[in-house]
């Protein structure tokens, strides 16, 4: 989506029109919305078909100084009995999906279990990967990932729990409507509680688009100082890395090595795995 500078400062229709282009997929709208404790019960309760109760739930969470490779995460969610839950938002590129929660369940537990602390008061942790395509590509829009001793029917349990959703298989079911609200996210549409009004109120009302686009503001800026992108009044666009991992991509497509099309970029392995993490 090209963002313009001037719908994120001008008249109130502008902006609202801005706003109205983003759903759920989004991950800047999402963080916005789950912000709201209501609509973060909500989305919990139904994707999990159990009532979750939130004591915190903090949006676009950074977790830095994992051996100098930092993240962050879309949603992460305590409940009153202390289990956590990350939510993640994928759009487009199916690569990498496993070990990206892999790598993250990690992180987060590293960040969680404080110096001191027994391994046992490691929480419950569910991690949650919301897609628009089917990550297994079995013609099913929910997942859940479970380990077995091999060769018995005993289930191996370290209290990490694995589920995948998408929004590309539709079947007709409750879950089926809630994942394609979250890939339309109507304001009209009041089916689904408090992640209805949360978004109609960042959609419609005066105070909600705001504060939406102060959020994609904040985003843009701190995508620019992150990754040497320039910020013009005409449109927040992407500068001189973009274009380089562009070129390098090209480069490697004809056949090129990685490291030769660094060095003809000019362009460092360490900034290069930088935006890819951020982009994947």
């Amino acid at each position: 989506m090209v963002i313009r500078h001037e719908d994120l400062v001008g008249t109130f229709e502008q902006k609202k029109a801005l706003v109205a282009q983003f759903n759920l997929m989004d991950d800047t709208f999402f963080s916005v919305v789950l912000e709201n404790r209501g609509a973060c019960e909500y989305l919990l309760t139904a994707l999990l078909g159990k009532p979750i109760k939130v004591i915190e739930n903090k949006t676009q969470y950074s977790i830095r100084n994992i051996q100098d490779h930092s993240i962050v995460l879309d949603a992460i969610v305590e409940d009153e009995k202390h289990n956590l839950y990350d939510v993640e938002i994928q759009i487009g590129d199916k690569k990498n999906h496993e070990r990206r929660l892999r790598y993250y369940h990690t992180a987060i537990d590293w960040s969680y279990l404080e110096k001191g602390k027994d391994y046992s008061d490691l929480p419950e942790l569910y991690m949650i990967f919301i897609s628009d395509f089917d990550s297994f590509d079995l013609n099913k829009n929910h997942y859940e990932i479970v380990q077995y001793v091999k060769g018995t029917d005993r289930e191996y349990s370290s209290g990490i729990h694995l589920l995948y959703y998408n929004t590309a298989v539709q079947d007709g079911t409750d879950l089926s409507a809630l994942l394609q609200y979250l890939k339309k996210s109507e304001a009209e549409n009041n089916n689904f509680g408090a992640l209805s009004q949360q978004v109609k109120y960042h959609k419609i009302q005066n105070e909600g688009v705001d504060t939406m686009c102060k959020a994609v503001e904040e985003y843009a800026k701190d995508y620019a100082k992150e990754y040497g992108l320039v910020q013009r009044n005409e449109g927040i666009i992407e500068g001189k890395i973009k274009g380089k991992i562009e070129t390098i991509k090209s480069l490697i497509d004809d056949g090129m090595p990685l490291d030769k099309a660094l060095k003809h970029t000019k362009l460092d392995m360490q900034t290069y795995e930088k935006y890819c993490e951020k982009n994947q």
